[in-house]
């Protein structure tokens, strides 16, 4: 009856034993679970907080350059209305013929318009602006 009794006591010491091995496995596994779901959080912030500031910095982009393409139809338009080619052709026709006297060539030289061709260069400078915050816009972007 003792050796049972001592049978039991060493079965009861492993099964103890095992026990203690298996709570310390779930603890563990238990810990690990816990990192491996707080390193998810913190990888899912990050890239959310990526992905907010480079769609902020695409639609900054997308902006300035609808504002450039809007100045270049504008000095497009304008220098389609200034009819370069056909001033130059008066200007040539005023120096051949010089029929019409200084007083007739200087008042076709006052029919251009200055002021719309100021404008022009203005909306250039706006423009050129604009591309410029554009590529800055860029190179911040992409890091150059």
């Amino acid at each position: 009856m003792a050796e049972e009794n001592q049978g039991a006591v060493e079965v009861s010491k492993q099964i103890l034993t095992e026990e203690k091995k298996q709570n310390r496995k779930e603890g563990i596994q238990t810990v690990g679970v816990t990192i491996m779901a707080v390193c998810a959080v913190i990888i899912t912030v990050v890239a959310v907080t990526v992905f907010v500031n480079i769609n902020n910095k695409i639609n900054a982009f997308y902006k300035k350059a609808d504002t450039a393409i809007t100045a270049l139809n504008e000095i497009a338009t304008d220098i389609q209305e200034a009819d370069l080619p056909g001033m130059a052709t008066q200007i040539n026709s005023l120096t051949e013929t010089a029929t019409d006297g200084v007083a007739t060539t200087m008042e076709k030289i006052d029919s251009i318009n200055i002021d719309q061709l100021n404008d022009s260069i203005e909306r250039l400078d706006e423009a050129t602006a604009a591309f410029q915050g554009t590529v800055e816009v860029l190179n911040a972007l992409f890091g150059r």
